[in-house]
């Protein structure tokens, strides 16, 4: 997978483990991305059922396994305290876009533990 990433989203623990993340996710990297995501960690996909726990997280990201992404872009990512947030865009292998935004809550403010997930995601419209 292609990576394009924002010299600012890098250089801060936190900005590091969200980018990281954001990377397993991408490239369906599930036993990396679940030793970050706290037990009972809930994942909303905004206009979707959240998804409670990580089984049903890890068992939500293989369904969508089949459409990988090829290219992988990070526009920011800025962190306080328990919260993080990320947005870039994402180039699957089928050639379709989408637009993303993810809002993290922490189980602490110095932990590694993600406690929530919101994510907003969009398929951009190809003109030619």
């Amino acid at each position: 997978m292609k990576l394009n990433i924002a010299t600012s989203c890098e250089n801060a623990p936190k900005k590091e483990l969200i980018k990281n993340l954001t990377i397993f996710f991408a490239s369906y990297d599930i036993p990396q991305a679940m030793q970050y995501l706290a037990d009972d960690v809930i994942w909303t996909l905004v206009g979707d059922k959240p998804i409670m726990g990580r089984e049903q997280f890890a068992a939500a990201l293989m369904e969508m396994a089949h459409n990988k992404a090829s290219e992988l872009t990070i526009h920011s990512i800025v962190t306080h305290g328990k919260e993080a947030a990320i947005n870039g865009e994402m180039v699957m292998s089928d050639g379709s876009v989408f637009g993303f935004a993810d809002f993290y809550e922490f189980t602490s403010a110095k932990g590694s533990q993600v406690k929530s997930i919101t994510s907003y995601v969009v398929q951009k419209i190809q003109t030619e």
